[in-house]
């Protein structure tokens, strides 16, 4: 009796070539996201610093508050914005001899002082914007006064939790980086009065931090700034960071904006600084605290999200400190291309095969 063996079934090149295809698509991660915390706030406010020397009491400074305003939005909330701080300040001048803390804050009235804000988180756009004078007592700006200076902020700020569960290629604990760019976009109006300085300016600033199962402690973060007079701000600037992240375990980022004025100055930055990019490795799937929140999809939140060979790559900025920016990505990303047309030769090979196997037939 004659015994015959079969080997193993081979995979078709039809089904090779399906998984060349399959190579280039993400993958879902393993693992349910946890509940993600998020929170955002806003706040506008401001103060007039006075410095004098006093016959009796020798150099004196103190700060006088002025109107400030607080607003925020959390998870649970059902809000998608903290809503518009705003506040407003004004010290007249014109009314010397009748009180002797302003007498001394104000020159025996000869000058007055002027602040007016707003701030809001909406959704995750951050929006700052702040304006200032300083006044003599026909109501014409002036550079400086003798013992008084304002200053005043907008400042936005949102914190959340994000998470990127195991994948095919990755178990829980590896560790793995996230690109993420961000955007400040606004700039400083001309003041009416040119002889006087537009004294402002603004900061945009990201931030990360995790614990990883072992119990070591991660941070980085990287920032835009700019002033106005900074002749090369064109209204708009992106920068991209490489931030660390470990599979199965939560890691925060926060992005926080303030637009600031002196004496005098215009800073309007009520077009928004936002996260406008936030590229995942392959096989990897986001979540967020602001998604879990309702605000909106990944796409809405984070601008152009997408898996990318990008962030595996050693070349790439690993930074841990600030100034992590000016990285650009690669589009069309090559690596993804070259999985497709793998999976596309192996494919056409598949067909040249068979009408040759028809044709000697």
């Amino acid at each position: 009796m004659k015994t015959s063996f079969r080997s193993p079934a081979r995979p078709s090149a039809f089904a090779l070539a399906v998984l060349g295809l399959a190579a280039c698509l993400p993958q879902q991660a393993a693992a349910t996201a946890p509940n993600l915390g998020f929170n955002s706030w806003a706040q506008v406010y401001g103060y007039v610093n006075t410095s004098y020397s006093s016959p009796y009491l020798g150099n004196v400074s103190f700060t006088l508050n002025g109107t400030q305003d607080y607003r925020s939005n959390y998870s649970g909330s059902g809000s998608l914005t903290t809503g518009v701080a705003t506040a407003s300040y004004t010290i007249e001048s014109g009314h010397g001899g009748l009180d002797p803390m302003y007498d001394i804050v104000t020159s025996n009235g000869e000058y007055g002082f002027h602040y007016d804000g707003r701030a809001e988180v909406a959704s995750l756009n951050l929006r700052t914007q702040m304006t200032s004078a300083t006044t003599d007592s026909s109501g014409q700006r002036v550079e400086s006064t003798p013992y008084s200076s304002t200053y005043s902020y907008a400042q936005a700020q949102w914190s959340q939790g994000f998470y990127i569960g195991a994948t095919t290629a990755h178990k829980v604990g590896d560790y793995g980086a996230v690109l993420v760019g961000v955007t400040l976009d606004g700039g400083f109006p001309a003041l009416a009065n040119s002889s006087v300085f537009n004294n402002g300016w603004t900061r945009l600033q990201a931030s990360s931090s995790f614990t990883d199962l072992a119990g070591v402690s991660y941070t980085s973060s990287f920032s835009i700034n700019t002033d106005s007079s900074d002749s090369g701000w064109s209204g708009a600037k992106t920068v991209y960071k490489k931030l660390l992240f470990q599979y199965g375990t939560q890691f925060n980022i926060d992005l926080w904006q303030y637009a600031g004025v002196g004496n005098n100055g215009d800073a309007d930055f009520f077009n928004t600084g936002r996260v406008s990019s936030f590229e995942i490795p392959f096989g990897a799937t986001l979540d967020s605290g602001a998604s879990q929140a309702g605000l909106g999809s990944l796409a809405q939140l984070y601008g152009n999200v997408y898996n990318s060979p990008t962030v595996d790559d050693e070349n790439t900025n690993w930074d841990f400190g600030n100034g992590g920016g000016g990285f650009h990505p690669p589009v069309p990303e090559p690596q993804t291309y070259a999985l497709l047309l793998t999976g596309l030769g192996v494919l056409g090979w598949s067909v040249r095969r068979r009408r040759t196997t028809v044709g000697k037939g």
